[in-house]
């Protein structure tokens, strides 16, 4: 069977076998989310009774992703939070990630959502935000002098939208590649600047036996910082926001060469060949158990890294390095996703709300989720002494960039970008059909696209 047939059975219609993931994927994430309901409803509905027998006690909810290899951070602050305040309660739920974005949703639509409830900025918030779902906070950020406290770029691209303020950012995450220094060092291998550099470094390692990039994309998601760093590092920071507002083509010369590249890397063998199979996380674990070199992740990494036998020493049994230049003559953009706390409109106690914002905003607060996390604090207020020497190189290569952009899912409008995440996935398994790929993907999103404009 040719590989063109191969992709049309892999796309359109599916295999047997992709026809059952693409039902059963749906229906486990729809069950989970279902669980998530149930366990939100049963929350509300325990606040509720717990206010009513107590006239001292307010008690809100905050719903958020940070579970699992993830969930560092989050817990802390609340603690902390509810100590400090006497006589109110913040009551935290953790979820799953696809679980969380269906049941958040749900919740919102049918008017019932918890007070608080964990984000990404960028283009979610904004949807949110044409459904007048979420809570100005203008008035804290006045009160609290809050714009001494942030950055004015993630002041404009995270916190505000329609010209009012709505986003708490709690982290700062930036995408990089992490490697396993002892491979590096056994082969002589030093962290490339240039294209070429990082080619010869894959050939020279997948050669020697060893699998020069992991990359974990069932569920879709990560496998897009190659798709942003590439089209970045070619097309720059311009051109992408026009593709990302649907008013350039994913037909385009700039989309075909980025497609280009990362199809001839796939072809080359030198990602790990199970890349559909497996999540971030088992993926990053290669990294760290020596069976892979490196691998293209948020700074959330660091927690699979070091947090799991055998843990490895930032700076010493790994490290990173940018995604290096591919073209010489556009700017240097650096990207990540920046998480907040968002008030959610059709809910109540939006007072004490706004003071739980008030304090995670503070320095303690962001402390603690940067040392959770893994992620940078978004407050600039924290001291450069707080970080390790390794966590203060990331910092710096997030100064050191000229832009900074949100990854593809948080700065295109969703069902667009649900659309071309399945492409990634696509592009993994057949790298040799990409123009093919381009253009059923151009076809399937045109008409959203061309509502969008």
């Amino acid at each position: 069977m040719s590989t063109e047939a191969s992709y049309k059975k892999f796309s359109k219609p599916p295999t047997k076998a992709s026809h059952m993931k693409r039902i059963f994927l749906p229906l486990l994430f729809a069950m989970m989310a279902i669980a998530a309901l149930i366990v939100y409803q049963r929350t509300s509905q325990k606040n509720n009774e717990l206010t009513a027998t107590s006239s001292h006690s307010q008690k809100i909810s905050l719903f958020h992703y940070f579970s699992g290899a993830l969930s560092g951070g989050i817990d802390n602050m609340v603690e902390t939070v509810n100590a400090k305040s006497p006589g109110y309660t913040v009551l935290a739920n953790g979820l799953d990630h696809e679980a969380f974005k269906t049941m958040i949703l749900s919740s919102l639509d049918r008017g019932n959502p918890p007070e608080l409830f964990s984000y990404w900025a960028g283009e979610r918030v904004r949807q949110l935000v044409l459904k007048n779902q979420l809570m100005e906070i203008d008035d804290l950020w006045e009160r609290e002098n809050l714009s001494a406290q942030f950055p004015p770029a993630i002041v404009e691209s995270a916190v505000t939208y329609n010209g009012k303020k709505y986003l708490l950012p709690i982290t700062q995450h930036i995408v990089v590649f992490f490697y396993n220094t002892q491979i590096f060092t056994a082969h002589g291998l030093s962290p490339p600047q240039s294209w070429p550099e990082f080619l010869a470094i894959c050939a020279q390692l997948k050669s020697s036996g060893i699998t020069p990039l992991a990359i974990g994309a069932r569920e879709r998601w990560p496998a897009q910082f190659w798709f942003d760093y590439l089209l970045l590092r070619t097309a720059g920071p311009d051109y992408r926001k026009l593709l990302m507002e649907g008013k350039q083509s994913y037909t385009d010369p700039q989309v075909m060469e980025s497609f280009r590249i990362w199809s001839e890397l796939l072809q080359n063998g030198y990602f790990n060949g199970n890349a559909n199979q497996l999540d971030w996380d088992e993926a990053t674990a290669l990294v760290r158990e020596g069976k892979a070199a490196m691998t293209l992740m948020g700074t959330w990494a660091t927690q699979i890294l070091e947090g799991q036998s055998p843990g490895l020493e930032a700076g010493k049994d790994y490290d990173f390095f940018p995604f290096p230049t591919v073209a010489e003559n556009v700017p240097r953009v650096s990207v990540g996703p920046i998480d907040g706390i968002i008030i959610s409109r059709a809910s109540e106690n939006h007072d004490f709300a706004k003071n739980v914002l008030a304090y995670f905003a503070g320095t303690e607060a962001q402390k603690l989720m940067s040392t959770g996390s893994g992620a940078l604090a978004p407050n600039q207020t924290v001291s450069d002494n707080f970080y390790s020497p390794f966590k203060l190189r990331l910092k710096q290569e997030i100064e050191h960039s000229e832009r900074w952009a949100f990854n593809f899912d948080l700065a295109t409008p969703p069902e667009i970008a649900d659309r071309a995440m399945d492409s990634f996935n696509e592009l993994i398994e057949f790298p040799g059909q990409y123009l093919q790929i381009l253009s059923d993907l151009q076809t399937e999103i045109a008409p959203s696209a061309e509502e969008g404009k």
